[in-house]
């Protein structure tokens, strides 16, 4: 491809989809950029200076909640300009008009190539790498399709993705004009098209957010694809720069749906006796742990009761989660004391027992001895 190709491409890609999404706004989809494309835009930088300024400032308030961030480099690299494009043409799959008889096939060819992308785009290598990647996707669960269905006194019309001519809309009230919007987000996309299969569809986003890791954990408490523990994920979680990054990201998600989410993967990589994978999560449940139980120390002097803990986590997932992640914090504290003076290490050791005590922790000594 000439470079001037690749430079209009880019060019496009951005103006029309990737910097409406990190900024906000309306995306305009264009023709599907495939695989070939899609990894030949490394070096190319957007022309308009001034969406690229705007977008550097989004991304910096994005990466601003997670670390102290002060500039990227303006340009996407070419791993994430691949990103941009796979996600664009998943986008791009479900496109209302493949769902006419004779274009079917095409989703799924399209489908095909994405896969074959991903693969070969590298995993994040730094943490830094995965920040900047996820300042780039972090709305990707945002994105949404906008359908109005317009009735007026003769017919009905509806128009997916695009807006309404103005003559079905003119003179409401005499022509008896009413519209009805209805919005699919990006898992919905899929159910909206006849051509695209659900599950498919979610195991290709699985796929995309392995090159995207810290964007998996900062949408931990979507419905789907669901949270597991990952290679990518693992190794954001084996330095401490990394762990720092999602234990952040983690913080900004309900509690609850986090750490039911948490527990589901870990308890996977017992069953499946991944005992080195497991050691690393079970660090981020022990690291959470310690955090709650350090709030609750300073927000209540009185420990809370077993009933209490058992109360909370009535949720298995959940359960397992807080129970290691409170057995775990209580083996870290009795062997190197955690930093904590002695009065605040017994009250911390109070806080911790009643969830490192409760039954999940009986589950986890039967899966290690199965």
């Amino acid at each position: 491809m000439a470079r001037e190709d690749s430079a209009d491409l880019c060019d496009r890609l951005f103006d029309a989809f990737l910097a409406p999404l990190v900024l906000g706004g309306a995306l305009r989809p264009v023709k599907a950029i495939g695989g070939k494309r899609a990894l030949c835009m490394a070096g190319q930088a957007p022309r308009d200076s001034e969406a690229v300024s705007r977008t550097q400032l989004a991304r910096v308030r994005v990466a601003r909640k997670l670390a102290p961030v002060d500039r990227f480099e303006e340009a996407p690299t070419g791993p994430e300009w691949a990103l941009a494009a796979a996600l664009h043409d998943l986008v791009q799959a479900t496109h209302p008009g493949f769902n006419a008889a004779f274009r079917q096939r095409g989703p799924a060819q399209i489908l095909d190539v994405i896969e074959q992308t991903i693969e070969r785009i590298p995993l994040a290598p730094t943490p830094g790498d995965a920040l900047s990647r996820h300042t780039w996707l972090s709305r990707m669960f945002d994105l949404a399709r906008t359908d109005v269905e317009v009735k007026w006194w003769t017919g009905s019309e509806t128009f997916m993705g695009e807006n309404p001519p103005a003559r079905l809309t003119a003179w409401p009230e005499v022509r008896r004009v009413e519209q009805t919007l209805s919005h699919h987000r990006l898992m919905d996309l899929s159910s909206a098209s006849a051509a695209v299969d659900d599950e498919r569809f979610a195991c290709i986003v699985q796929q995309l957010l392995t090159r995207t890791p810290l964007t998996d954990f900062a949408t931990i408490d979507r419905a789907t694809p669901r949270f597991v523990w990952q290679r990518a994920t693992l190794t954001l979680c084996a330095t401490h720069t990394g762990r720092t990054l999602v234990l952040r990201a983690l913080a900004r998600c309900p509690s609850r749906i986090t750490d039911a989410a948490l527990g589901r993967a870990t308890r996977a990589l017992f069953s499946a006796r991944d005992l080195t994978s497991a050691s690393l999560a079970v660090d981020i449940l022990r690291d959470r742990a310690l955090a709650a139980a350090e709030r609750r120390t300073v927000s209540s002097p009185v420990p809370p009761t077993y009933e209490a803990v058992a109360a909370e986590a009535n949720d298995p997932d959940r359960a397992f989660a807080t129970s290691i992640g409170a057995l775990a914090a209580t083996q870290w504290i009795a062997e190197n004391g955690g930093g904590f003076g002695a009065v605040e290490r017994e009250r911390m050791l109070r806080t911790l027992a009643p969830a490192a005590n409760a039954p999940a922790a009986r589950e986890l000594k039967a899966l290690l001895s199965g």
